[in-house]
């Protein structure tokens, strides 16, 4: 049973190298921590793509019907329909449950606050790491969500973040929209998901002496 760097190290060890089982452990490590908080990047580095995705995926639900276009869905809710909009997803089981983690350090705020701000340029809301949402006296729902999908334990626009925007999207959005929205994800090339898979040393030697083999060829 492998619970650490240093386990990873020992279980490899005897099968391979030290540079290798080194490696191993190192593979080992990142990858436990993919799994615990949701981030495969130390910066945030795909938040930018995940914007553009969004914005992609509101223009393709609006675009597909005549419907969908006068749709109050994305309507722009005034402070009294924000504040009732945040008060049911907040108090909501998805949510709740989406506040559980399996790193507790991570776990999401479950009684958030509501605050009335002022932005400039293009910041449309905010997520503090005092448990507060920040937002505007008009607001679209998705920005809502969006924000929400960071208080439950997400402040990073990662694998993490993207997963839980779309269980809530789903929820208070639609699953037709959720479906876009992944769909923007996948085509951005953005992950949604994590595998808890980890392989085992000798999995990962094999797949390691494959992988050089082919390197080894194209030369």
């Amino acid at each position: 049973m492998i619970n650490s760097s240093t386990d990873a190290y020992q279980a490899a060890l005897k099968i391979m190298s030290h540079d290798y089982a080194n490696k191993y452990a190192n593979y080992w490590q990142k990858k436990q921590k993919v799994i615990k908080t949701g981030k495969a990047n130390f910066k945030d580095a795909g938040r930018q793509k995940t914007y553009n995705a969004e914005f992609a995926a509101i223009a393709e639900w609006k675009n597909q019907s005549k419907e969908n276009m006068l749709s109050n869905k994305f309507k722009r809710l005034d402070w009294k329909g924000t504040q009732k909009f945040f008060k049911k997803v907040a108090k909501s089981k998805t949510y709740q449950d989406l506040c559980i983690k399996t790193d507790a350090s991570r776990s999401g705020v479950r009684n958030p606050t509501l605050e009335l701000a002022h932005f400039r340029g293009r910041t449309a809301g905010q997520a503090t790491y005092y448990g507060a949402m920040r937002l505007q006296e008009t607001n679209c729902p998705y920005t809502i969500i969006h924000e929400f999908a960071h208080l439950c334990g997400n402040m990073h626009h990662d694998i993490g973040f993207r997963r839980d925007v779309i269980k809530l999207s789903s929820r208070f959005l639609g699953t037709e929209f959720a479906k876009i929205l992944k769909g923007q994800f996948k085509k951005s090339k953005l992950k949604f998901t994590v595998s808890q898979h980890i392989m085992t040393p000798e999995k990962w030697i094999d797949s390691v002496m494959r992988m050089e083999k082919i390197r080894e060829e194209r030369i």
